[in-house]
């Protein structure tokens, strides 16, 4: 009787890391949102909003990232980098590339 091989399952985690904090205030600011209100434009809590702003929170989730360039009327591309990792079922191995495609 032979036994299965594991299935090998591989992981494409995608993060988005902030370009320049200050740079989404000024645009929050220029919007004429407080942090509270991006906040729950964005579905977070405004202590997200602040540590993105004052650089505490350097990288965020694909989704927030999209979210916030959304209400903000920006492109993600200016306000963000996105990142990916493609991650196999061992977690010891990790293959870090630089997202090529565009994020829609």
């Amino acid at each position: 009787m032979r036994r299965a091989r594991p299935q090998l399952v591989i992981r494409r985690d995608i993060w988005m890391e902030v370009i320049d904090s200050g740079r989404i205030r000024r645009w929050r600011k220029q919007r004429r949102f407080t942090q509270r209100e991006l906040a729950m434009l964005v579905r977070r809590s405004h202590t997200t909003i602040y540590k993105i702003e004052t650089g505490q929170l350097k990288n965020v989730t694909e989704d927030l990232a999209l979210a916030i360039s959304a209400r903000l009327d920006v492109p993600w591309e200016d306000l963000f980098v996105a990142h990916e990792a493609i991650v196999d079922a061992r977690p010891s191995i990790v293959s870090h590339q630089p997202a090529t495609a565009a994020v829609a």
